[in-house]
Formats: structure tokens, C-alpha cells, sequence
């Protein structure tokens, strides 16, 4: 913890100054930083741009695309964003976790930035002056075969609808490589019901290797993308407000696939 310490000062600082009342704990973060650090330089090579877009200080919604079986891109965004200079930001990272029945793999992801997804949840970050991620494809974007990488699923509008009403900084984050490194080829039902998952994925580690190994992951290269700013109209009209969440979610939807796109066409 000391050496985590001395490396990651202005994050253990607004960390400690941070909402906790999810339970989030720097020390847990610090046991798993050499993991996080050896997968995002050594094993995918992350090539993050566009980290400077965000304000140095005050709130930010941050939505991004899913892709292989585990949130490896929520994990990649904490590392860049507690290890950017001069600027380090904690993130937090608003997701689904009641379909995980596991207490301990509840309480770890809790402890390491990531929170129940709930509208309120969301609005009392923002209002704390906090940046928050989603990746509205949800558990279903988690469970896409290979075949349909890289092809977004419709974005939930209500993910965003918290940040249009409090009229927040939104920006979309296209990342690519994951789809490749984790490949889901398809879905053993009795399995998922058995071990009471969303859905049980068949990867090339499975069936050699049992659970959760057959979650392990091939290297690759990560290009991360944090686009600029997409604008809206503020109102406090409430059908104003779920029509712009609306046509919003369609935009960034679409502005991540153009750039997964453009990264396909020239890599």
C-alpha cells in the first residue's frame, strides 16, 4: 500500500475525500493495480486517447460499448483514469450487479469503483462532483456472440436520462480489442442456470479449463477512444427531457460505432 501510495498520491487524496458510501476501498484497488497495470501495458497494449477531453474537476457521464464476457473495459477506464497526469480522476462505474449471487464478487467489484445502477445513484455522484461511466448495452452486450462483434446494441435511454436532467458533460468512449481477447463463440443455457449467470459463454478456454478460468483472456491491442463532447438541449421539461435522453443515447450509440468503424478500417 505505501509504494501504491507514493505512485498514486492526488488519486489516494480525492479518493479519500470521495463519496463512500458504496463501500469502495483504495486498498482493494491497490492490491489489484500490478494486475490492472501488467493487462493494460503488457497484455492488450492500450493505446487510450482523448483522456485531456474530460474536466479536470466536477461531474462527467462517461458511455461506453461492451464487449467480451467480463467488464474488462470499466476496469481498463479506472486504471487510465487513476493513473492520467496531471489529473488523475476516480471513476465510478454504474452497473447491473444483482444478477451476481456470488456476496464476495459482489463486494470486491463494490470495493474497486463500481455501484448499483440506479437513476439516484447516479444523480447524487453528479452531485458530488464525481465522473461516472455506463455501458448501456448492458448484460446483454457482455453476452454478444464474436460473430456480432464490434455491432452495438440498441443503448438504453434511461441510462443517460440522469445526466440530461442535471445537464452534465456527456462523452462517448469507443473501445476496441476486447470483443477479440475474450471471444464469446456461445451459450451453454444449463450451465448459466446451473451456476445462476445471465448467460455461460463458450470461449476457447472452455470446456478445458473450469470456471472461471475459462474466462481467461488472449492478448491483443486495445485502442480506447474518449470522443468529444456531445452537446443537447438543457429543459426541465419532463417529455422534453425523455425525448432528448432518446434521441441522445441514438447519437452516442452512433458516434461509437463510426469510431470503432474508422479504428476497424485502419488497423
Amino acid at each position: 500500500m505505501s509504494h501504491f501510495a507514493s505512485t498514486y498520491r492526488q488519486f489516494v487524496r480525492q479518493s479519500v475525500k470521495s463519496d463512500r458510501y458504496w463501500g469502495f476501498d483504495v486498498r482493494a484497488l491497490a492490491r489489484l493495480e500490478p494486475f490492472l497495470s501488467f493487462l493494460y501495458f503488457d497484455w492488450w497494449k492500450v493505446n487510450f486517447n482523448g483522456l485531456e477531453r474530460l474536466p479536470a474537476s466536477g461531474p462527467a457521464l462517461i458511455v461506453g460499448n461492451q464487449g467480451s464476457v467480463l467488464p474488462w473495459q470499466a476496469m481498463m477506464l479506472i486504471y487510465a483514469l487513476m493513473s492520467y497526469q496531471p489529473t488523475p480522476r476516480r471513476v465510478h462505474i454504474l452497473a447491473n450487479l444483482d444478477w451476481i449471487d456470488d456476496e464476495r464478487l459482489n463486494a470486491f467489484l463494490i470495493e474497486i469503483g463500481f455501484v448499483p445502477w440506479s437513476s439516484a445513484s447516479m444523480k447524487r455522484l453528479i452531485a458530488r462532483g464525481e465522473i461516472v461511466a455506463t455501458f448501456p448495452e448492458g448484460p446483454a452486450g457482455l453476452a454478444k456472440p464474436y460473430s456480432d462483434r464490434y455491432r452495438l446494441l440498441d443503448f438504453d435511454w434511461t441510462r443517460v436520462l440522469p445526466a440530461v436532467e442535471e445537464g452534465v458533460k456527456i462523452f462517448p468512449l469507443a473501445t476496441l480489442g476486447c470483443d477479440e481477447c475474450v471471444p464469446n463463440l456461445g451459450n451453454v443455457e444449463p450451465l448459466a442456470k446451473l451456476t445462476k449467470l445471465p448467460f455461460y459463454p463458450i470461449t476457447p478456454f472452455f470446456p478445458w479449463q473450469p470456471l472461471p478460468l475459462n474466462f481467461a483472456s488472449l492478448p491483443g491491442n486495445w485502442q480506447m477512444h474518449l470522443l468529444k463532447e456531445v452537446k443537447y438541449e438543457k429543459s426541465k421539461d419532463r417529455d422534453q427531457l425523455e425525448n432528448t435522453s432518446k434521441s441522445l443515447a441514438l447519437q452516442l450509440q452512433g458516434e461509437i460505432q463510426a469510431q470503432l468503424n474508422r479504428s476497424l478500417r485502419l488497423r
